[in-house]
């Protein structure tokens, strides 16, 4: 029993809807580092509904409300039907939960079914869509017989706890995995999960920065945490020079800048927030409602933006004094030609930001064209 069901068709579709490009992965792309998997520490382990219930009501299990699939929360007759599936002892699938060293457990894979199994006993909604307890609509779990009551409390469920000391990089890999045959995690969904703490809120509230909104058009939606993938992308490459970047997974990359945002404190998270800001407004003020977008011709549609560009753009355009940045407004005409010249003229930029962008030669390409396309712009390079 899967949380989800999404084909790959309708994965691309809703893409499209959230206002962001593809950056379809290359299965050939090496991987630089790998990991042990001597390292993977799981542990299969029964827990009763009963146990779960009170963890989750002492802040023990992290539902992570902001990684709940807001667009996808389950039906009223699905939860009825999975309370009923508990009620006629049908084993549920396996749920895994990432554990910390309080033994402090995150959802990896079962939100919907445990959050669904938390508010029916929390009598947050009545049973519906019942096949075959019909003698039990309409009731919420504090008007169900007491013996009904014990059944759902006293069930176990199998858990494998993925334990801590486990890599980030075996855990979100874990991740990866799971619930294949389902909706997958995005990355940034995965991230939120495993690192809790200032990062989260700071991401947050970026993306709902008049600023950010205004950039992106609002095109950006956040319901598969597109939006605060854009944040994270831009922080990381500002934290930590482009030329720097050398390995091929951009995954684990932004995973340890959302480590970093969480330790580094309040008044660095503060310059990001100034700077990405800033950004944001130049690159309005340049590109308009066409910022962070792909385009080959003055007469082409409109693209999706590209996250490939987003952090490129928006970590470039951060590292100008204001001077060059209001110099570069002043020649907004001559930059949007000169970056049109660059996606007519340079295959291998238009690849560095359609696909596999996370390697590292396609990292640099784009960082360091979109450099020397300002620089030109600038009078730094000849025109």
């Amino acid at each position: 029993m899967s949380d989800t069901l999404i084909s790959d068709s309708e994965q691309h579709a809703l893409n499209a809807v959230h206002g962001v490009e593809d950056e379809p992965a290359d299965d050939n792309v090496e991987v630089t580092h790998p990991f042990d998997p001597s390292k993977i520490r799981v542990t299969t382990e029964p827990r009763t509904i009963d146990l779960l219930f009170r963890r989750i009501n002492h802040g023990e299990i992290d539902l992570a409300p902001d990684f709940q699939r807001r667009a996808r929360l389950w039906k009223p007759h699905k939860k009825g039907q999975l309370i009923e599936s508990i009620l006629l002892r049908i084993p549920l699938p396996v749920f895994y939960v990432a554990a910390t060293e309080d033994d402090l457990w995150s959802v990896v894979d079962g939100l919907q079914r445990l959050t669904t199994i938390h508010d029916f006993m929390s009598n947050a909604f009545p049973l519906t869509g019942l096949e075959y307890l019909n003698q039990l609509e309409g009731l919420y779990f504090s008007k169900l017989p007491r013996p009904m009551q014990r059944r759902i409390e006293e069930t176990s469920l199998v858990l494998n706890i993925i334990q801590p000391g486990t890599p980030d990089e075996v855990m979100i890999n874990i991740f990866k995995r799971l619930n294949t045959g389902g909706l997958p995690l995005t990355g940034q969904e995965i991230r939120n999960a495993l690192y809790k703490g200032p990062a989260r809120d700071f991401l947050a509230a970026m993306v709902g920065t008049p600023e950010f909104q205004r950039a992106t058009d609002g095109r950006v939606s956040d319901d598969r945490m597109d939006a605060q993938e854009c944040v994270l992308r831009f922080a990381a490459f500002y934290l930590d020079d482009w030329r720097r970047y050398d390995r091929n997974d951009l995954d684990a990359y932004l995973s340890e800048a959302m480590r970093q945002l969480n330790s580094i404190g309040q008044v660095p998270l503060d310059e990001i927030r100034s700077r990405f800001l800033v950004a944001m407004n130049v690159a309005f003020e340049i590109f308009g409602r066409d910022a962070f977008r792909k385009r080959y011709a003055m007469e082409d549609d409109r693209k999706p933006v590209s996250k490939a560009l987003f952090e490129a753009w928006s970590v470039n355009l951060a590292r100008l004094d204001a001077d060059k940045q209001k110099l570069l407004t002043e020649r907004r005409e001559l930059l949007r030609e000169t970056f049109i010249q660059l996606m007519q003229a340079d295959h291998f930029f238009d690849v560095s930001i359609s696909s596999s962008t996370g390697t590292v030669q396609r990292v640099h390409k784009r960082f360091g064209a979109i450099e020397q396309a300002i620089e030109q712009v600038l009078g730094e390079y000849p025109k």
